[in-house]
């Protein structure tokens, strides 16, 4: 969310997240009125300002190829990418699925830190290849530098990092199982986003505000990212190959397209849910939601019918209860839709929503779905 279209490469498109314009604003600002003013002093304020924008855009490109490495090799082993998004750590590339082997992890996971610490290289090439006094040896020397960086942090075993998934790609193959390996990854990867966490505080104590407070966000979010990698995981593990008829909530409670909406208020303090479908000679026709009602002044209510103002079938997202659980649940999330009626034969046959499949992921979960 929050991001736009760059450009499309290789049939993958390439986003940017709002994010990533302060981090632009903030690196520009930071290379050119800090960085090589003291590295290189004497030149005009215009050509700093040259060298800062224009390394920090080679900086983004140097993360967008550690994407693209990642991505290409992906689409060589036949996993497709959704899109590529720059935001403000770096970047990321969106496989539809996992690898289904541990050699096709390892070969994906490793071919960005090698394509950073490719770049590395070549950017000192030119640096020792250029006179000590041009000023663009800086920027290439800056660009050696960060790229290795990049390329060595990322093999840092902290799961979802790329040294996370090789540690992962490893424990796969001598455990044979995808969902025990990514939970010890994500273990250790916790540990390490902990140890973040407390370098942060510890950098705040001794007054280094801005540092520290990069790496707490930066541990949290390695954290976090660790824990969304292993619940989803567990989401298509536990509903791989389970038709929707398996998961759904076969009980729907229905209302008239012809109740009045003092009458359908009724009927959503009765049972207490946020919609109902709208059903005319068992037929689906609609679904009708509390906010829709709120939206209507009271005073209408005994004049207004659920037909009104409830959004109709074409406008819904509906399944048929043969269809795959995961597949609905990417199309949910996709849409941030809370609820897909189940249909078969124009006829409501059942309700699944996200509520509901969260739970069972969580009983999943706590019951060691690994095993």
């Amino acid at each position: 969310m929050n991001s736009f279209k760059l450009t499309r490469l290789w049939g993958i498109d390439i986003e940017i997240n709002a994010s990533w314009l302060l981090v632009f604003a903030l690196f520009s600002f930071s290379l050119s009125q800090h960085y090589f003013p003291n590295q290189v002093p004497g030149l005009e304020p215009s050509v700093y300002w040259v060298m800062g924008t224009g390394t920090t855009i080679l900086i983004f490109t140097s993360v967008l190829l550690h994407e693209l490495a990642h991505s290409l090799m992906a689409i060589k082993k036949g996993i497709p990418i959704k899109r590529i998004t720059l935001f403000i750590f770096g970047g990321v590339a969106q496989l539809e699925r996992e690898p289904d082997q541990p050699g096709v992890e390892l070969k994906i996971a490793l071919v960005g830190p090698a394509t950073s610490i490719g770049l590395a290289l070549l950017c000192w090439l030119v640096y020792f290849s250029l006179p000590e006094d041009l000023a663009v040896s800086y920027v290439f020397g800056f660009l050696a530098t960060l790229n290795f960086i990049v390329g060595t942090i990322n093999l840092i075993p902290a799961f979802p990092l790329d040294g996370g998934r090789v540690l992962r790609a490893g424990l796969w193959h001598f455990m044979k199982n995808l969902l025990r390996a990514t939970r010890i990854a994500v273990i250790i990867g916790s540990v390490f986003a902990f140890m973040a966490i407390g370098l942060g505080f510890y950098m705040i104590f001794q007054l280094y505000w801005i540092w520290g407070l990069w790496y707490i966000f930066l541990g949290w979010m390695l954290y976090q990212s660790g824990q969304a990698s292993y619940s989803q995981l567990v989401f298509h593990q536990t509903f791989k190959g389970v038709p929707v008829s398996q998961v759904m909530s076969p009980d729907v409670h229905t209302v008239s397209p012809n109740l009045t909406l003092d009458q359908l208020v009724e009927k959503f303090f009765q049972y207490k849910f946020g919609a109902f479908p709208v059903t005319e000679k068992g037929r689906l026709i609609g679904m009708v939601t509390f906010n829709q009602v709120r939206e209507v002044p009271l005073q209408k209510w005994p004049y207004t019918e659920a037909a009104q103002i409830m959004t109709p079938l074409r406008e819904l997202v509906v399944a048929s209860p043969k269809t795959e659980a995961v597949e609905v649940m990417m199309k949910m999330a996709a849409g941030n839709t809370g609820r897909v009626l189940v249909v078969e034969n124009d006829r409501l046959v059942g309700i699944l929503s996200r509520t509901d499949m969260m739970k069972l992921i969580n009983m999943h979960m706590l019951l060691g779905t690994e095993k």
